[in-house]
């Protein structure tokens, strides 16, 4: 008897109500359909004859106002906490069950995944197949005339952030590895899987280069369309990064020099000379 209580006394702080076995009748709910699509949520995570509470409010000290079974079908409302903490508000379809349940008995449906929608494939891509002095655009969106962001080269290697299929064309979204910071999306049949790029220290290069130097930690510097603090940021430069020295001018009480980027994303623009030794 003892080891009953105790058991229930657990499943009642899970959310779980016990099927009672002899002289009761056990509660049995039929496995629930296939989820078939976005927006439908069923209760899981349970035995197929066990039943969830259902309380007042996001927490086991409410009330149970009722229960699930396995398989119910459910729409979903406001979530609150994390993890084991999350706790959701649902209401039955034929609304005569509303109330609160613990997050992690919700299984929750969704479309099929289209091939390489932001899904899988490798860490890093190598750009492969351009032609003579071709250069593979990287665009604010997966579009062919969305605003140009950079340039990326033969061999250029960059992190893939996914990839998708747009109007029959397929487009992965990447982020440089060397140079400047620049994320966007570039098109798919250029793309072949790669290792992570090769980390080398930037050669030197008299005044002709210079290297991003002095940043903070997580810090970046901007590239600006002008040689103010009021230009457009058109790309960011990490610690280290290599660029090609265009000449450098004074602004008022600041240093400006124009600088072209190096190792494959071709960027033009100003930064603040403070930081470039």
């Amino acid at each position: 008897m003892g080891g009953w209580v105790m058991m229930a006394c657990r499943a009642a702080l899970l959310g779980v109500v016990l099927g009672v076995s002899g002289g009761a009748q056990a509660q049995v709910s039929e496995r629930a359909e296939p989820i078939t699509g976005p927006g439908v949520t069923t209760i899981g995570g349970i035995g197929v004859n066990a039943r969830i509470n259902v309380r007042s409010g996001p927490s086991v000290v409410f009330p149970v106002v009722g229960s699930l079974g396995y398989g119910t079908r459910v729409e979903t409302g406001l979530c609150l906490g994390g993890g084991s903490a999350r706790w959701c508000e649902v209401t039955t379809l034929d609304g005569r069950v509303s109330g609160y349940v613990a997050g992690r008995f919700l299984v929750e449906g969704g479309a099929g995944v289209p091939p390489d929608d932001l899904a899988g494939g490798p860490d890093f891509w190598a750009v492969r197949g351009l032609q003579g002095n071709e250069r593979l655009g990287v665009r604010i969106e997966p579009v062919r005339g969305a605003a140009l962001l950079a340039t990326l080269s033969n061999g250029e290697v960059v992190r893939n952030l996914g990839c998708r299929m747009t109007g029959g064309t397929r487009w992965c979204r990447i982020r440089s590895t060397t140079g400047m910071d620049v994320t966007g999306w570039v098109l798919g049949q250029f793309l072949r899987e790669s290792g992570a790029p090769v980390v080398q220290p930037p050669p030197g290069g008299g005044s002709d280069f210079l290297v991003v130097s002095g940043l903070a930690a997580g810090d970046t510097l901007n590239v600006r369309s002008q040689p103010s603090t009021q230009g457009a940021v058109i790309a960011r430069l990490s610690q280290g990064a290599r660029v090609e020295n265009l000449g450098c001018q004074t602004s008022g009480s600041s240093r400006w020099c124009r600088i072209q980027t190096t190792g494959g994303v071709v960027v033009t623009g100003w930064v603040n000379g403070r930081y470039l030794r």
